[in-house]
């Protein structure tokens, strides 16, 4: 089994080390808000600095202690043995499709524009379809479940975890907003 050359893991020790001292560093960030939330404001930068380090760990023990040479990766391996069960499955040809990328940035652009006035709630709801439509899946009920559970899970993750303040928008969207933010037990 090959050792690594050094070049194969400096950049991971760089990244583990600017990650250490940033996390280091993100321990002194004070606290802004009320004293009863149980995360402070240096939870997210430490949690997102702690992932990386351990995946720098992962990577360099990995690269030190296993055989990298003909590892295509998890994926990669299971449709080799599948293509091997079957006798050798062709590769469709990568269709483009520039019209629905055209669509997919003018939607997600058109996203950004009314998200103030009808807030997140029923932006996200009607964008979530439209792009899941986009994609060509067209089970209706499917669709508007996920679109559904995607906007509320989307609402409690940023306003009850994060702490994120999201648009409510104006009018009756904002009416809407709040109740959805009732209904989550969201304060």
């Amino acid at each position: 089994m090959d050792k690594p050359s050094r070049k194969d893991t400096i950049p991971y020790f760089i990244v583990l080390g600017i990650a250490g001292f940033l996390f280091w560093e993100a321990g002194s960030i004070g606290s802004m808000g009320s004293a009863d939330r149980a995360i402070g404001p240096n939870f997210w930068p430490r949690l997102i600095l702690g992932l990386a380090m351990c995946v720098c760990v992962f990577e360099l023990v990995f690269r030190w202690f296993f055989d990298m040479q003909g590892m295509g990766g998890l994926l990669s391996q299971v449709e080799q043995q599948v293509a091997g069960e079957q006798g050798g499955v062709e590769e469709e040809p990568v269709e483009y499709h520039l019209g629905r990328l055209l669509t997919g940035i003018g939607l997600t652009l058109a996203y950004v524009w009314v998200l103030p006035k009808v807030g997140f709630a029923v932006a996200s709801l009607v964008f979530i379809a439209l792009f899941i439509w986009l994609g060509t899946y067209r089970k209706t009920k499917v669709v508007a479940l996920v679109s559904v559970l995607g906007t509320l899970i989307l609402m409690f993750l940023f306003m009850k975890v994060v702490y994120v303040s999201l648009p409510l928008g104006t009018g009756i969207f904002e009416t809407i907003s709040v109740k959805l933010i009732g209904l989550l037990g969201i304060r």
